[in-house]
């Protein structure tokens, strides 16, 4: 097997690494341990090397100490899966990136509008494993029903169109203290006074429904509601669910439909 690589493979590799904070043992420019962000670890537990498969040049990881899931590693540092895999020269699982005037352009809403206090979205910045370097990303803060902002709960925008895997979207890391809750929550007042609320996949759809004049919150990813959150719609009768014509779409109807909190008063909506 061909375990050589390129400059460009070594340094995104060497970026990886730098995503593990503490001490760290680098044997060669393609082998390191470092210490495992998941469990309580002062010596370097952590294999992280590089080597070739069938998908090219990866990270392949290996918790000695106490066999930490792979998937919960890269979380508590803020990565995915497929941050492991780094293409050749041509920039493979790179994020795209995206600007607040572009996210605006592609979801035909104001600028002005994405940008005011009643949204909140901003301009900013993710680091992107694939590249070794930060790419333009748009904020979108989430609050509480009083209108505090939640840091925590923050997520970024960091594509336009869907890719595979889908990269549109980075999350504050477990490490970091992320958390998941709906989106729209300062803005559960109006829907309690209207009687009733839309419930949308991810963000986009919600500002979109809010520009128009209707009251939505937004489940951040189709397989992320928690049941515990139906205790945020306490006293709106009605709750519509917008079902995405695929299998994320049924999932969050299944999910949202089938809490106990929330039975009698979901009702289906399929977009045009």
């Amino acid at each position: 097997m061909d375990n050589s690589f390129s400059p460009q493979v070594l340094g995104r590799y060497k970026d990886f690494l730098e995503r593990f904070s503490g001490d760290q043992i680098v044997k060669s420019e393609t082998e390191a341990d470092v210490i495992c962000p998941v469990h309580d670890d002062h010596n370097p537990s952590l294999g992280i090397d590089l080597r070739r498969n069938g998908h090219g040049p990866e990270a392949m990881m290996n918790c000695r100490s106490r066999g930490c899931d792979r998937k919960d590693v890269l979380r508590a540092v803020g990565l995915t899966d497929q941050d492991r895999f780094f293409g050749e020269d041509r920039g493979d699982g790179a994020l795209p990136g995206c600007t607040l005037q572009q996210y605006a352009e592609f979801k035909h809403l104001p600028v002005e509008f994405l940008a005011s206090d009643e949204v909140a979205l901003e301009d900013d910045a993710r680091w992107c494993p694939a590249t070794g370097k930060e790419v333009p990303a748009v904020r979108i803060p989430y609050a509480d029903e009083s209108g505090e902002e939640l840091p925590e709960c923050s997520r970024y925008r960091t594509g336009l169109r869907k890719t595979n895997p889908d990269t549109r979207m980075r999350a504050v890391s477990k490490k970091q203290g992320g958390k998941r809750t709906l989106y729209g929550r300062h803005r559960l007042e109006e829907a309690r006074e209207a009687g009733y609320v839309f419930v949308v996949e991810g963000e986009s759809d919600a500002h979109t429904l809010w520009y128009y004049g209707k009251p939505c919150v937004a489940v951040p990813g189709a397989r992320n509601w928690d049941d515990a959150w139906g205790a945020l719609l306490k006293g709106i009768p009605r709750i519509y669910v917008f079902v995405e014509p695929d299998a994320a779409g049924e999932k969050l109807w299944r999910t949202v439909s089938n809490c106990p909190a929330l039975k009698g008063r979901v009702r289906r909506v399929v977009p045009e």
